[in-house]
């Protein structure tokens, strides 16, 4: 889950406004362009993947004609290889019955890395699958010849997700982000060249428009013309109004730059998405940015809406969701059930970690304290206000 601990917050006199770290990230997923030590090409037969073990399905033994894959490579201790693996798993729920399979690959060494055992491996989808609700098969290779036959095309960024068309070859080697934008057409019949292209170009401007977005940002020019910029990349291609990278900057810049109730018709339909999806990701990323518009009642209240789903989808046994809901209701004026919802956070942390758990308690107990402060002086004030409503009859 993205938290406000994660973000990157840039300011200027006229706005504050925030930025996960993706968009760095973003200039590192861009498409992989094809140079002398790549050996695998868009439009080239995809290699074996020839593997030791199978997790989670059924081995798949060779790309079968008529179908689509998607091929991931990660490793055990690689957070952001395993950050995409959610993402991914929503791909193939939404595309599993259109003939499209997902295929997270790995290797003992894999890239250099330590501890990449089939142990570790069987020990993550132990611990993590089910978490992480992933629902397609996981690779295993004790050697690295087949990781090796796929990454050489990632350069020397290391990573790479493919997508292999219904022949067997090649559509696509990038960012995970942008296969939404092909695999429609490549399930409608399109051939390889013709889909990577067109992802190709998507991720291009994607990228050109982000880069111009965080330049003028960074040099605190008007930003009028990149939220335009973004909502006109959005109707070119649909599928990346779900990026984490365009949902926060449009959340971030909307309420000063955006048409009049552009802010709250976005963030309502941003925090109904993630509620109908059980998006805890979507979710926490409109809890971090809302609560901070403390100027507008009802961003603040979708911000504790949005808080209250992952509580609800976590099952209310999530310590860091309920100190999120806490600070949510602070935000939103409502320090009973603030308090309430820190002192259960404090009971939660029993089970994490000692850090993590000495984090969560320091900052419930600040979320305590502030409560009964507030609800002290509402208390004052409720008593104060009527006497002096009498004292003002009385004089007058």
């Amino acid at each position: 889950m993205i938290r406000t601990a994660l973000l990157i917050v840039l300011s200027t006199s006229a706005i504050a406004t925030r930025f996960t770290p993706v968009l760095a990230q973003a200039a590192r997923e861009r498409p992989k362009k094809n140079n002398a030590v790549s050996s695998l090409k868009v439009g080239d037969p995809a290699p074996a993947l020839k593997a030791d073990r199978w997790f989670l399905s059924d081995p798949v033994t060779k790309f079968e004609p008529g179908k689509i894959y998607i091929v991931h490579f990660w490793a055990t201790w690689c957070p952001p290889c395993i950050g995409k693996m959610p993402e991914l798993a929503e791909l193939q729920a939404r595309y599993k019955d259109r003939g499209v399979t997902v295929v997270s690959f790995t290797c003992r060494g894999i890239r250099g890395g330590p501890n990449n055992s089939e142990e570790a491996v069987a020990d993550f989808v132990n611990k993590r699958a089910k978490a992480l609700k992933l629902n397609y098969p996981l690779a295993y290779a004790d050697d690295s010849t087949a990781a090796d036959a796929w990454l050489k095309a990632a350069g020397e960024d290391g990573w790479a997700t493919f997508l292999v068309d219904r022949t067997g070859r090649v559509a696509y080697i990038g960012s995970h982000w942008f296969l939404d934008v092909g695999l429609p057409k490549l399930l409608a019949g399109a051939d390889a060249k013709t889909v990577g292209d067109e992802i190709a170009d998507a991720a291009a401007e994607y990228q050109d428009v982000m880069d111009t977005l965080v330049r003028d940002f960074q040099a605190g020019r008007d930003l009028h013309a990149d939220v335009k910029a973004l909502n006109d990349l959005e109707t070119r291609y649909p599928p990346l109004s779900d990026l984490l990278t365009i949902v926060q900057a449009k959340l971030s810049l909307l309420p000063k730059y955006g048409d009049r109730g552009e802010a709250k018709g976005y963030a309502e339909a941003i925090v109904t998405k993630g509620i109908e999806r059980e998006d805890v990701r979507l979710l926490g990323l409109a809890h971090s940015i809302l609560r901070n518009e403390k100027g507008s009642k009802e961003l603040t209240a979708l911000a504790l809406r949005a808080a209250d789903a992952i509580v609800r989808i976590d099952g209310g046994t999530d310590a860091q969701s309920l100190l999120d809901l806490a600070d949510a209701y602070q935000a939103s004026g409502d320090n009973a059930r603030a308090k309430d919802n820190a002192r259960r956070a404090i009971e939660a942390a029993a089970g994490e970690s000692p850090a993590k758990r000495q984090d969560i308690e320091k900052e419930a107990r600040r979320l305590v304290q502030v409560s009964q402060f507030l609800l002290a002086d509402e208390r004052r004030r409720s008593v104060i206000m009527p006497q002096v409503g009498v004292l003002g009859r009385e004089s007058a």
